[in-house]
C-alpha cells in the first residue's frame, strides 16, 4: 500500500483492497448478523406469520440482484449486496477506507471533515460495541477490526487517545507479537497508555518512521494546500520531513527565536542555531516537541501527532 501517493490514487485502492481482504469484509459480517435478526423473528412469531413481512422487508437486498424470489432467506443469498445497501454498510465503507488509507470521501467539504470524521467513528464504534456484534464469529470479525482502526487513526491524526494494539500492527505493517514485544521494553519506543492500549503521540511518531506507513492525507486536501506538479519528479536533495502539531502548525525554518531553536519537552529543552540540527533532534524523541508562537504571540510548547514533506527553501 505504500506506493499509493495521492488521495484519489487510495481511494481507487481501496476499493481493490476491499475486494480481496477477507479480515475485512464487513458484507459478510453485516450478512450474518441481519441472518441472526430475521431468524430471531422468525422463531419468535412463527414461519406463518412473519413470511411476508420479512420479505417485504428484504426487498431493498432482493433488489441488488434478485428482486422476483419469493422468500427472505432466497432474497438474502446475494452477500455481495450488503456493501452497500444498509445504511450501516455505508458507514463501516467510509471507516475502512479511511482507516487502512487515511482519506474521506471527495465529497465531504474540507472544513468539515474533522467533525465529519468524529461523527463517522462514533457511529461505528457505538455499532460495534453492541453485543450481537462483539459475539459475532466469537468476537472476532471484520466489524470490531474496523472500527479498533478506524478509532486509532482518529487519535493518531488527533494526537489524542489510545491505539489498540492491533491496529498499530496493521498500520505499521508489523505483526500484533512485535507491538506486543516493543511495549514490554523498558526503553522503548512504545507508551502504554491508561486504558491497555498505546499512547497515541506514541504510536504517531513510531509510525512515522516505518517505510509502509500511509499517514493520513484528508488534512492535505484543503484550498489552502498548494498541491505539487503530479508529473514532477521529486529532488530527494530538496525533500524533508518536518513534524505537524494538532492544530496543523509544522516546524518550520521560521521559528527561530533570539537565535535559537528551542525542542524538548518542558524541563529537558534543547536550543539549537541550527535548523537542520534541531530537525534532527526531533526525529530522534519519541514525540516531538517544539516552541512556537500561537495566534496571540505566546510562546508555547506542541506536541507532533504526524510528519509531512515540505521542500527545502
Amino acid at each position: 500500500m505504500n506506493d499509493v501517493p495521492t488521495a484519489a490514487d487510495r481511494r481507487d485502492a481501496f476499493k481493490e483492497f476491499l475486494l480481496g481482504g477477507d479480515d475485512w469484509d464487513y458484507a459478510e459480517a453485516l450478512h450474518e448478523l441481519t441472518m441472526q435478526s430475521l431468524e430471531q423473528i422468525e422463531d419468535l412469531m412463527g414461519p406463518e406469520l412473519s413470511a411476508s413481512p420479512l420479505r417485504q422487508l428484504v426487498q431493498p437486498i432482493a433488489d441488488v440482484g434478485r428482486p422476483n424470489v419469493e422468500t427472505w432467506r432466497e432474497a438474502m443469498d446475494d452477500v455481495s449486496a450488503f456493501y452497500g445497501v444498509l445504511p450501516i454498510s455505508a458507514r463501516f465503507f467510509e471507516a475502512s477506507q479511511y482507516g487502512h488509507f487515511g482519506v474521506t470521501p471527495e465529497e465531504i467539504e474540507y472544513g468539515e471533515r474533522p467533525a465529519w470524521l468524529r461523527a463517522l467513528v462514533a457511529e461505528v464504534k457505538a455499532f460495534a460495541a453492541r453485543s450481537d456484534v462483539a459475539h459475532l464469529y466469537d468476537g472476532d470479525n471484520a466489524l470490531l477490526r474496523i472500527s479498533g482502526l478506524a478509532c486509532s487513526r482518529l487519535a493518531i491524526d488527533f494526537g489524542e487517545g489510545e491505539v489498540d494494539l492491533r491496529s498499530l500492527a496493521v498500520l505499521g505493517g508489523v505483526s500484533e507479537g512485535r507491538v506486543r514485544n516493543l511495549l514490554s521494553e523498558s526503553d522503548g519506543p512504545l507508551e502504554r497508555g491508561p486504558d491497555g492500549g498505546i499512547k497515541a503521540l506514541s504510536a504517531a511518531s513510531w509510525l512515522q518512521k516505518k517505510k509502509g506507513y500511509l499517514a493520513s492525507v484528508w488534512q492535505e486536501e484543503g484550498p489552502f494546500v498548494e498541491q505539487a506538479d503530479e508529473n514532477a519528479d521529486v529532488v530527494p536533495e530538496r525533500v524533508i520531513f518536518v513534524p505537524v502539531a494538532r492544530d496543523g502548525s509544522m516546524f518550520t525554518p521560521d521559528l527561530q527565536r533570539n537565535g535559537s531553536y528551542r525542542i524538548g519537552a518542558k524541563g529537558a529543552e534543547e536550543d539549537h542555531a541550527d535548523f537542520s540540527v534541531a530537525l534532527s533532534r526531533l526525529n530522534a524523541m519519541s514525540v516531538p516537541r517544539w516552541r512556537r508562537p500561537n495566534e496571540k504571540g505566546i510562546w508555547g510548547i506542541v506536541s507532533g501527532v504526524a510528519w509531512q514533506r515540505i521542500e527545502k527553501k
